[in-house]
């Protein structure tokens, strides 16, 4: 394909941008360029460019007013098969199959298609002789050779058309002509490297690689830049190779660097020079703006363009999810008006009805609306495997080819991949606690409904007679009876055995049925929440050992203690409600082990909240925030006491047989939660039993006497009477939340070691 370019006029249009390496890059890496699959690419671009002439009607037709076409017979006679292409192009023009080139006229230059088209025939041809080169062996190695370098040299010659056309044509934009003479480097250095000229292609690599790091400092945005390093790598590796094969292997780029001379440049890309003076005038003038990722003190530069993509669009979705969060999410009954109601389509109650919330079951089939926090996870969970593709390949080409570049986005890659694994694992941790706020606001209204039907139910009076109505006489026809004019002469008199007293019992008893029953009805209801809550509190005790386990939080003792008492703050939660279920089944030695874990995990978030002293700021993306004179923990605390209140009285008025917990799925979940924080030993369960019962058998005086004779006991002494040197016991040993579960363990095999007859007289163990 020509181009006519001598005695034309460019069409006067407006500014043509022509972003030539985000068109490469997108093409490769969406058609087999990632896998080196150079087959599917070839097919691609002969596709593009054939749908590319066809739309600019520049297809190779035959020209029209010819003689008509040759028989079946005469097309593939013996004769026409010996003969060669140019015998037979010669003995078709008499025939109506004259071949006419079609050539890019530069008046007719109205987009940037006609780019398009020489850029897509270039990438073909560059394709095929890499796809010939990777096919050759040592027998077929002259024959694959000799082909690959008529494609390659085909290549050149596209992308030196593709450079003339664009210089032509003054509305193209600055980065448009830089990236243009950039390819023309790069595909000379391909044509240069397959021919084997050592010298050839470190020249040609060196001045390309020195116009492709201009661009990227002059590119306005971290994209373009992200764009315009990603050739580096291969010419990179042109560099290395050039540099072995000439013996210069000392340092490879400081061997381009003294090869790269202005002379050089501008020999090997015509108008070098201008090109550079004007990116930088462009950078000066318009400073770009990088996309950079911020933890704590640490900046992360992104300088890939799929993190770029996948980046910019976890931005995005998390700014439409910073919105929905602000704005109120559950409104009470009395604030809804009818105005308000979303009425539902037949589609939708449909949904509805077959066990679907109607309008999200039917937004999330057809793709269309989607909870924020899901659209934020589903980006960060794109773009976190995006990333840890990215650190695999980077950490293969490291392992074949020792490189500084390779090391230097090594690192970035690494740390924005730690990056976006804190915050997919952040957003799941404000997620599940969204829903459990969710979960016990609807559950306290139902709670709410039910009591006032109760209480409504229970004031419920007899309506008494109506009032007898005016005395009229009936028309005709009508069925109304007269009303009485004097009271029955006989009255239902009481009964001897008090009726009335068995009556008002009767009705005191049903009362307290009901509301027994009522009550049984709310256990049962709060009963059914603890499976859903425990599994968003495991999810959410799951998301913080991930996150304690990144490199960026190791490396940050502060930090990491305060994510660990946060983690034992909802380890506390989640005992405390398990412990209120196991009371439900019965299992109240069982609810008695929870609740001390529960505390352990209390003393251990205190704990490791001191030790986080240092820390300056608290991650706000969820909770709770335990700095700044928080009482979150004291709150837990407080819960956890009241879960042991229940538990006492329940152990007073608890004299069946306890329910199996594994015959009911539910039950079995919430024992699998269980089993997996604490262990119930048949000693331990019965040994929690009997200490509540000698507490509860001291009486609620004895008990707060007791708790502060231990309190003053474990004051140490001031003043003059306070000890000196007196060596530590392992009881007044500080309080270590790394070994305080090997501790009660110890405690508890203790507890069931044996006693002998002698031990148990003097009151000690065997």
């Amino acid at each position: 394909m020509d181009v006519a370019v001598e005695g034309r006029q460019p069409l006067a249009t407006g500014a043509l941008e022509f972003p030539l390496l985000q068109l490469i890059v997108e093409a490769r890496n969406e058609h087999g360029m990632r896998q080196q699959d150079w087959s599917r690419y070839r097919r691609y671009c002969a596709t593009k460019t054939q749908r590319v002439r066809s739309a600019l009607h520049l297809t190779h037709a035959a020209e029209q007013g010819k003689a008509g076409k040759a028989t079946k017979g005469q097309r593939r006679s013996k004769r026409r098969m010996n003969m060669t292409p140019e015998m037979q192009s010669a003995a078709n023009k008499g025939r109506g199959h004259q071949f006419v080139r079609r050539e890019i006229a530069l008046d007719e230059v109205r987009d940037t298609r006609p780019l398009e088209l020489l850029l897509f025939e270039a990438e073909h041809s560059w394709a095929s002789a890499e796809e010939i080169w990777s096919q050759h062996t040592d027998e077929n190695r002259s024959v694959h050779r000799r082909h690959s370098l008529s494609r390659a040299r085909r290549a050149v010659q596209y992308a030196e058309e593709l450079r003339e056309l664009v210089e032509a044509l003054p509305a193209v934009t600055l980065p448009g002509r830089a990236q243009t003479l950039a390819y023309v480097g790069l595909v000379r250095g391909a044509l240069h490297f397959i021919q084997g000229r050592s010298e050839e292609t470190l020249r040609v690599a060196a001045v390309t690689r020195q116009l492709l790091t201009n661009i990227a400092e002059s590119s306005p945005t971290s994209r373009d830049e992200a764009l315009a390093s990603s050739f580096l790598d291969t010419l990179d590796a042109q560099i290395r190779f050039a540099a072995y094969s000439m013996n210069e292997t000392d340092d490879p780029y400081a061997a381009a660097e003294r090869t790269a001379t202005p002379a050089v440049c501008e020999e090997v890309l015509p108008g070098f020079a201008e090109t550079i003076q004007q990116l930088r005038s462009s950078h000066q003038a318009a400073p770009p703006k990088p996309l950079e990722l911020h933890w704590r003190s640490q900046t992360i530069p992104v300088h890939t363009v799929e993190l770029y993509d996948v980046v910019t669009r976890v931005r995005a979705e998390e700014a439409v999810l910073a919105r929905f969060v602000q704005a109120p999410t559950f409104s009470a009954p009395s604030e809804r008006t009818k105005s308000q109601r979303t009425r539902l389509t037949h589609a939708e109650r449909n949904a509805k009805r077959r066990g679907g919330t109607g309008r999200a079951r039917v937004g999330r089939a057809n793709n269309a609306e989607w909870d924020p926090f899901d659209r934020v996870l589903s980006a960060l969970a794109d773009a976190e495997a995006t990333a840890r593709a990215l650190v695999d390949e980077n950490s293969h080409a490291l392992a074949k080819t020792h490189s500084t570049r390779y090391e230097a986005s090594g690192v970035h890659l690494r740390r924005a991949h730690e990056w976006l694994t804190y915050r997919l694992l952040s957003v799941r941790i404000a997620r599940n606690v969204r829903l459990m706020h969710g979960v016990q606001l609807r559950a306290h209204k139902r709670e709410a409904r039910a009591q006032s039907l109760q209480q409504a139910h229970s004031a419920r009076v007899r309506p008494s007679r109506p009032a007898a109505p005016s005395q009229k006489r009936p028309q005709p026809g009508s069925r109304a009876k007269r009303t009485r004019a004097e009271p029955k002469a006989f009255r239902r008199r009481p009964g001897r055995s008090g009726t009335r007293r068995l009556a008002s019992e009767r009705r005191v008893l049903r009362s307290k049925r009901a509301l027994r029953a009522a009550e049984g009805q709310a256990e049962r209801r709060r009963l059914r929440l603890v499976p859903g809550l425990a599994k968003l509190l495991d999810g959410i005790d799951s998301s913080l050992l991930a996150i304690g386990g990144l490199v960026m939080v190791e490396g940050e003792p502060d930090v990491s203690n305060l994510l660990e008492a946060k983690r034992f703050f909802y380890c506390a939660a989640l005992m405390e409600y398990l412990a209120h279920a196991f009371v439900q089944y019965g299992l109240l030695g069982e609810a008695l082990i929870l609740l001390q874990r529960g505390d352990l995990y209390i003393r251990q978030a205190e704990q490791s909240l001191e030790l986080a002293d240092g820390a300056e700021d608290e991650d706000t993306s969820f909770p709770p925030q335990l700095l700044g004179g928080s009482d979150a923990l004291a709150q837990r605390a407080q819960g956890l006491e009241q879960a042991r209140t229940d538990v006492y009285s329940a152990i007073t008025r608890h004299h069946g047989p306890a329910a199996s917990m594994r015959a009911s799925k539910s039950g079995q979940t919430l024992y699998f939660h269980a089993q997996r924080h604490v262990s119930f030993d048949a000693a331990l369960v019965e040994h929690a039993l009997l200490e509540a019962q000698a507490q509860l058998a001291r009486g609620p005086a004895d008990m707060a006497a007791g708790e502060a004779m231990d309190a003053e006991e474990m004051e140490p002494p001031v003043g003059d009477h306070a000890p000196v040197d007196m060596p530590m016991s392992n009881d007044d040993a500080p309080f270590d939340p790394a070994n305080a579960l090997a501790e009660e363990e110890e405690r508890a095999q203790e507890a069931q070691r044996p006693r002998g007859w002698l031990a148990s007289w003097f009151g000690r163990r065997a």
